[in-house]
Formats: structure tokens, C-alpha cells, sequence
């Protein structure tokens, strides 16, 4: 849905949320407010001083909340829409840290292989599917491993099958790239209804090295 501004010079929105503040141009980028839920469980991880990428980072809804409340150590944020990430920008300086936030801006597909080996944590919320960069995801976890935070929207009596065979997708990738790596822990949290039967869903799936698991 497109935003016609009726009244004033911009359509600049300054929206608090959870302690912080978002900034954007109504008029030219959205706001989802569906993925409250989410955004603030972002905030609760135990992830304090991780290396974060964000591969679909928008303006900001999952990385603002993990630089002010879950102190991760830095977020290196994609992104193609420069609408987006003039409002990320403004956002990170409005929040103060910017300090801890590189941003990318361009085709994330390219900025994964250029972090290649580095992150301790991918996001990837992209919807319907975000299942284009889970490969270059894989390479971008250290090489001892990591957590992929993956959004995906599923049929809700196919979710159990999604998370198997995205979990084994994921172990191919791993093996592909020379790494051997095992899934140690992963977590599906239903974000909300997207349409009839369907559910925006996300897997969070931690791998480690079989050499380093023990």
C-alpha cells in the first residue's frame, strides 16, 4: 500500500518502540507492524558482543534492537532500497550506536561473500522466502559455526517438514563449502498469519563444528 501525504513539507515518521526510535519516510518505505512480536525478541537474545549480519535489514526493525538491547558487539546491515537506508542511518544516530553499525548498501548476495567467515549470526528476513542467500548465509558464519535466523513463510501443516529439510539444506550448504558442521540447537517461533493457512515463521537454527561440539 503506497502512502499519499496530504499535509506538511515530508512524510518523516519518528515512531518509539521498545525503548528506541525509528525514523522513515512514510511516503516511501513501510512500516510493519505484524513483526512486533518479533523485533522484541530480537531484543531478548543472549547475544551480547556477537558479530551480527543482516542481510535484509530494511530500516532497521531487527538491528536497532539488537545494538540498544541485546548489545551485540556490531551489526553489519544489507541493504538495496536507499530509502531504507537513509532511515537505518538516522535511526542508528538517533539511538547512538551508530558507533556499531556498518551498512551495506546493494545486492546482499555479493556483501555475504565479501563477510565471508566472519559472523556469529545471519538474519534473514525476507518474505515469502529468504531461501536465495542461505547459502551464502552458511559461508558467512564462522568457520566454527554459527546461528541463521530464518524467516520463511510456510503452511502450517507443512512446518515440521520446512524446518527438517531446511535444516538438511542448510548441513549441505556447510558440507559444500568444507565444513562439517552439525546442528546443536534450533528454535521455530510463528511471528503470525500471513494469509489463509499460511504462517510467517521463523527458524533459528545454531551449527557448530563436529570438531569443536565436544
Amino acid at each position: 500500500a503506497q502512502v499519499e501525504l496530504l499535509y506538511g513539507e515530508n512524510g518523516w515518521v519518528e515512531v518509539k518502540d521498545n525503548g528506541l526510535v525509528y525514523g522513515f519516510d512514510a511516503t516511501k518505505v513501510m512500516y510493519s507492524s505484524g513483526n512486533v512480536t518479533e523485533r522484541h525478541r530480537m531484543a531478548t537474545l543472549q547475544a551480547e558482543g556477537d558479530f551480527v549480519i543482516d542481510a535484509y535489514a530494511g530500516i532497521g526493525y531487527y538491528t536497532m534492537q539488537l545494538l540498544v538491547h541485546a548489545n551485540v558487539g556490531h551489526v553489519h546491515a544489507c541493504e538495496i532500497n536507499p530509502n531504507s537506508l537513509h532511515a537505518l542511518e538516522w535511526s542508528a544516530r538517533k539511538n547512538n550506536v551508530h558507533s556499531r553499525l556498518t551498512v551495506h548498501p546493494g545486492d546482499n548476495q555479493v556483501t555475504l561473500q565479501e563477510l565471508k567467515g566472519t559472523a556469529d549470526r545471519v538474519l534473514l528476513g525476507y518474505l515469502p522466502s529468504s531461501e536465495p542467500t542461505w547459502e551464502p548465509a552458511i559461508h558467512s558464519l564462522k568457520e566454527t559455526g554459527g546461528t541463521l535466523h530464518i524467516h520463511m513463510n510456510v503452511e502450517e501443516e507443512q512446518i515440521d517438514a520446512w524446518c527438517d529439510e531446511t535444516m538438511h539444506k542448510c548441513l549441505q550448504f556447510a558440507s559444500k563449502a568444507g565444513r562439517h558442521w552439525e546442528v546443536v540447537s534450533h528454535h521455530l517461533e510463528k511471528v503470525k498469519w500471513y494469509a489463509p493457512r499460511i504462517r510467517h515463521v521463523v527458524l533459528d537454527v545454531s551449527f557448530s563444528s563436529i570438531n569443536s561440539a565436544s
